[in-house]
């Protein structure tokens, strides 16, 4: 079983809402068509957006291919360019990820409601501490690579229970 132990709570109960389902389950309730800040661009071209800055790290695993990842931070009009190439996030160091500390999670409603609109990307902490001085939710700052790596232990633990469940090699969708 992968380790979570590293994973802060609120954010192990997120799963609760995906438990049991594969993770590319996920991708049907935080990947949409219409523009949003957070935008993947696949090695194909298709062009999709998240619910959230996290969602593009989520979905960098589950879809296992080289992204490119724009995501434009709160009150900037220059949005920030990562990628991820072989497994692997390619970002500007200072660059962080708010992540909420005190989520509804009870339900992915909850979660789009409380969690998502504020798990954004920063280019560095000023601009960070700026924005969370006036945020209407606490949240506390992580590195994008602790946040990606955080991401990659969150769909490990849906692919190990998705197994447990005995439905591995079911395709959602």
């Amino acid at each position: 079983m992968p380790d979570t132990s590293a994973v802060p709570a609120h954010l192990r109960a997120l799963l609760d809402c995906y438990e049991g389902q594969m993770p590319e389950a996920m991708l049907r309730d935080f990947v949409m068509f219409t523009p949003t800040p957070h935008v993947i661009q696949t090695q194909n071209g298709v062009r999709i957006y998240t619910r959230c800055a996290l969602d593009t790290f989520l979905a960098a695993w589950i879809l296992d291919e080289n992204i490119d990842i724009e995501t434009t931070p709160p009150g900037q009009t220059q949005s920030l360019k990562l990628a991820v190439r072989s497994g692997q996030l390619q970002a500007p160091t200072e660059a962080l990820m708010a992540l909420p500390t005190q989520p509804e999670t009870q339900t992915s409603a909850d979660v789009h409601r409380s969690f998502c609109p504020y798990t954004l990307v920063f280019s560095g902490i000023k601009s960070y501490q700026v924005w969370s001085a006036t945020a209407p939710v606490p949240t506390t700052p992580v590195t994008l690579q602790n946040a990606f790596q955080l991401a990659h232990t969150l769909i490990d633990r849906l692919t190990h229970l998705h197994t447990l469940n005995g439905t591995a090699g079911v395709r959602c969708c």
